[in-house]
């Protein structure tokens, strides 16, 4: 072999080989498969080679011909290209250089478009070689993924650039990979678009169109239809540049000049001062904030979001517009967001989880405990993460409509994150309290200023008509008139120069300001009027189809009327992230155009967007942000059982009933943690507020199928709500009545719901033969309905039934079988991840309980490993500390360490209370052993701090526990004693009492006997 010998390979489209840049000719296909194939792998078993080539032979001939193969390869090679330094093993001599495209495609990101010319081995093929040809095109379409990856990547990037070029490229090279993929089509169509050049997206959909119906025989898809239609109305809708002779500002310098002030400030972090803009509807509070906004210039992030009468009841709505924009910042200017605090946010906003269009929240976080404290916490640290990059201005419409959480939000980032967020908000005079209390305590810490905007005086509203038509007729009969019927209001000023404007004169006023509105509408067109009355039926915006399905029109058809409203000032365009919609320019436009319909009329529309928007559901936590819509549209719609079905429903989603999931189990004692976005008043208001309409609504249908359902599903909500509470009494009654009703409708999923609620109910009283009651019924429906995963959420509350009854050994086998049923319902996939580490964990206990550490801790590191890898956070925080504790107590420092760190890491943002007092004080003593006094003395205070609050009678007993054990090391180590002697005043003895006191109120915990062990020695 000489030194200077190169082969080079290609494999991609046509395969060729070159030896020093002559062309390799092999002597027969097999030889040359044999070849491509130790350059994908480098190496492989003469087994694994002789299957892949001559697996239709006798094995002896087969051995024999891999060794002629290879032979023929030296041959033609005039070298040992292929050697075999083990009779096994056959593989590239790697001595010899070699150059292959496929390489170079998988090794360099960069370069890998270039290489890829075609697909692999493209036209190669060996006869009597299924193997071979099968592997062939697996490794393939293997390749031909990578390259579609790379690409997505490439136009990925180019977005974030706005490189429009590049888009165009990767795109049609993602259409020569795969003449059938309307994503690359989709891509291609918003390319040309951002360039203008239209025609060239009617070609490329046409085009589309024509392959897809002769090849397929289907016509383009719904997303692909709407990326089109909106493109065309891109084009068609005409985008006036330059202000309109109407379209002016007039007055408000002082309070411009406020919110120049404020905002020079905050820009050069010489002071944050938000402000919030008051005064009454049409005063001019929007205008004010668009005018001084288009005139901001700066790198600072404005985000902005409006807030409707109709979802002042729904909580946390107006965020969802902020986190929905902060996606794609945050996608945009690669700032990264640790897992953990997207997931917690994604609890509430789903869309924050989602990357290349698939959402990484696990199922069962929809029912994991979040406390509104912590998600509050995860907002704030995620929008001061991104802050630190740009600053960030945040802007809400309407603050009157907000919710009681977000306003709390609001507050919680005024008075506490400084320098880089502030607010500009407008608010309507006659606001809630709690808004006063915000504004109150905002400004009294200057964090906020108020400008108060007051109608215009009589000789502004002169200066004002002036303004808006220097080229009219006025006198002084006429500033009198119109002062008199607008009072100073800058909307209907506004609208009274849009109708001197379009007829040339003022129509015949009234002292009603509705005639003003009246004469805007007089000449619209029969469509636009037909257009108008739809888009008034919805409180905020309606996208295009939406319109398309209300009208039964076709996009042209729709978009020249909608230009027609634009002209007149009537209708805006709204653009957001994923859609284009359209809304009224004022909600005094869209309430006059509403009230002008019948009753009827309007009934039906709402009945039938109501139905329209059912279909947009997916069943899972992100319909949350429809239910307010739902509700609004079947109330108006007079639709009474639906609106009140969505009611129920959107209530659901505030009570938080952890306990019906996973319940803590500790020496037989099951603990649990509750948590409500809701405050108790609120809840039962809601609760009460439920209840009127479900019996105006029993009253008229008193017999209906659907009317049944809504009083199942009514007590059911209820009656956890009074468990929860403590309420026992009403919560058992309502279950028990949801129960009977459930069977009288042979409804088993609800009866099952009901024996679950009634068996949490025994867990929290301690009554085991109250739960066994209600599992031998549940199991019996369950098992008769072959409904697997009820039966093993039974077959999981048994065992913890059986452990309660000191049954360890039969609670064991029972578990397991409930964990296999998990682990082989694959349907479910990791809905019921938690079931399965929630049985893990119950095992680890009974293992731990019988002083069987090594055991438990491999049970408890089973239903960690399911956690972590489904990541479900919540259950974490026990299985963590569980571990550490056994670990702890068998000895192993480093390992105990380990799992506590990682425990208390999660407690602090979870915010959580149970274990985490047993985390901190196993801490505190590991700390002690290490000789880091004074930060054990920390962990120690901490741990007290929470089991008060807890008022667990296990954690308060393994504190005493604890204490004890630093009570005798003060008695060996005068440092110890130093630091700790004003904290632990009593003696071992005392401490030893107590903790047995509170211990022994449990099922016999081996903790006892420690404690009984260090009193004696004490």
């Amino acid at each position: 072999m000489r030194k200077m010998d190169l082969i080079r390979v290609k494999l991609f489209d046509s395969a060729f080989v070159y030896k020093n840049e002559k062309k390799i000719t092999f002597p027969f296909k097999k030889a040359e498969a044999l070849f491509y194939y130790l350059l994908v792998y480098g190496q492989a078993t003469r087994d694994t080679l002789v299957n892949l080539l001559w697996g239709e032979v006798e094995e002896k001939v087969a051995k024999k011909n891999l060794r002629q193969a290879m032979y023929k390869i030296r041959k033609t090679f005039d070298m040992d290209i292929v050697i075999s330094p083990e009779k096994s093993i056959v593989m590239l001599n790697p001595d010899i250089q070699i150059e292959i495209d496929i390489h170079q495609f998988l090794k360099n990101k960069e370069t890998a478009i270039e290489v890829y010319n075609g697909e692999f081995l493209k036209g190669f093929h060996v006869k009597d070689a299924e193997e071979f040809s099968s592997w062939m095109i697996q490794y393939r379409m293997y390749l031909k993924n990578v390259y579609i990856e790379r690409l997505n990547q490439k136009i990925e990037d180019a977005f974030s650039k706005d490189d429009i070029e590049a888009i165009i490229f990767y795109a049609k090279e993602m259409i020569k990979v795969d003449d059938f993929d309307e994503k690359a089509y989709r891509i291609l169509m918003q390319g040309y678009s951002h360039k203008g050049e239209f025609n060239k997206v009617v070609e490329v959909y046409n085009h589309l169109t024509y392959i897809l119906e002769k090849e397929l025989g289907i016509a383009p898809d719904a997303d692909t239809c709407k990326i089109f239609d909106e493109i065309l109305l891109i084009r068609n809708i005409k985008k006036v540049n330059q202000k309109k002779e109407s379209d002016f500002f007039y007055g408000r310098v002082n309070e411009i000049g406020i919110l120049k002030k404020n905002y020079k400030a905050f820009q050069e972090n010489k002071g944050n001062k938000s402000c919030i803009i008051m005064g009454e509807a049409g005063v001019g509070k929007t205008k004010l904030k668009d005018t001084f906004l288009e005139n901001v210039k700066g790198s600072e992030i404005l985000l902005e979001a409006h807030c409707y009468q109709a979802e002042q009841g729904h909580l946390l709505k107006p965020w969802n517009e902020i986190f929905i924009k902060l996606v794609d910042i945050i996608k945009k200017e690669k700032i990264s967001i640790p897992s953990l605090l997207r997931n917690m946010i994604s609890h509430v906003f789903p869309t924050f989880a989602i990357e290349n269009g698939q959402t990484s929240i696990n199922p069962v976080e929809k029912i994991d405990s979040l406390k509104y404290q912590v998600i509050e916490e995860a907002m704030i640290e995620v929008l001061k993460k991104v802050a630190q990059r740009r600053k960030i201005v945040l802007i809400f419409e309407d603050i009157q409509w907000m919710d009681e959480l977000s306003i709390a939000l609001v507050g919680s980032i005024l008075l506490r994150v400084h320098n880089n967020i502030c607010f500009i908000v407008t608010c309507r005079n006659g606001y809630k309290e709690r808004i006063s209390e915000l504004i109150t305590s905002a400004i009294r810490y200057n964090k906020l200023e108020k400008i108060t905007l007051n109608q215009f005086t009589k000789s502004q509203v002169q200066e004002f008509v002036q303004m808006g038509l220097p080229k009219y007729s006025w006198n002084e009969k006429l500033y009198d008139r119109i002062y008199k019927e607008t009072e100073g209001n800058a909307f209907f000023l506004r609208e009274v120069l849009n109708s001197i404007k379009e007829k040339g004169y003022i129509t015949q006023m009234s002292a009603k300001m509705q005639d003003i509105l009246k004469s805007r509408f007089v000449d619209v067109s029969k469509e636009g009027k037909n257009l108008l009355n739809i888009v008034s039926m919805f409180f905020d915006k309606v996208n295009l189809d939406m319109l398309k399905l209300l009208s039964s029109k076709n996009v042209l058809e729709i978009m020249d009327t909608v230009e027609e409203l634009q002209s007149r000032e009537i209708l805006e365009e709204v653009i957001d992230s994923e859609e284009i919609s359209f809304a009224f320019t004022h909600q005094k436009l869209r309430e006059f155009i509403y009230l002008q319909q019948s009753s009827g009329r309007r009934k039906i529309l709402h009945n039938e967007i109501g139905i329209l928007l059912e279909k947009k559901l997916h069943h899972n936590k992100s319909d949350r942000f429809l239910y307010s819509k739902l509700i609004y549209h079947f109330k108006n719609g007079g639709n009474h059982v639906f609106a009140l079905k969505y009611k129920m429903k959107n209530l659901d989603v505030h009570f938080n009933f952890t306990h019906e999931l996973f319940p803590v189990l500790k020496d037989g004692n099951i603990e649990e943690e509750y948590g409500s976005y809701l405050s108790q008043e609120e809840a039962i208001r809601q609760l009460q507020d439920i209840e009127k309409d479900l019996l105006r609504v029993i009253e008229k249908e008193p017999v209906s199928e659907e009317t049944k359902m809504l009083r199942i599903v009514f007590l059911h909500m209820r009656g956890r709500y009074f468990i929860r509470e403590g309420e026992y009494g009403k919560g058992i009654q309502d279950i028990q009545n949801m129960i009977g009703l459930a069977l009288q409708m042979d409804d088993a999923d609800y009866a099952l719901k009901g024996y679950r609620q009634m068996i949490y109910y025994g867990i929290q009283i301690h009554n085991v033969a109250w739960m066994k009651k209600y599992i031998d019924v549940g199991l019996e429906l369950a098992e008769a309905c072959n409904y697997q995963k009820d039966t093993g959420i039974m077959l999981r509350l048994k065992g913890v039934q059986k452990i309660m009854d000191g049954d360890y050994e039969e609670a064991e086998e029972i578990l397991k079988k409930s964990i296999r049923i998990f682990e082989e319902t694959k349907e479910y996939e990791d809905q019921y991840t938690l079931n399965m580490a929630a049985g893990y964990n119950y095992i680890g206990e009974i293992r731990r309980r019988n002083m069987k550490f090594l055991s438990a801790l491999e049970y408890y590191d089973r239903a960690i490993a399911v956690c972590a890898e489904k990541k479900v956070i919540h259950g974490l925080t026990i299985f963590y500390t569980n571990a550490g504790q056994v670990a702890f107590d068998m000895g192993d420092d480093d390992r105990a360490r380990t799992y506590f760190e990682k425990a208390i890491q999660l407690y602090n943002q979870l915010n959580t209370l149970w274990g985490r007092s047993t985390a901190q004080g196993y801490m505190a003593m590991l700390l002690i052993r290490e000789g880091n006094y004074q930060k054990a003395l920390k962990y120690l205070m901490r741990a007290e701090k929470y089991a008060q609050q807890l008022r667990s009678p296990y954690e308060l007993g393994l504190l005493y526990r604890i204490k004890a054990e630093v009570r005798v090391r003060m008695k060996e180590n005068e440092s110890i004693k130093e630091i700790f002697s004003d904290y632990l005043t009593l003696d071992i003895k005392q401490y030893c009492d107590k903790g047995i006191e509170f211990l022994r109120q449990l099922k016999d915990p081996y903790e006892i006997q420690i404690l009984e062990i260090l009193k004696k020695n004490s």
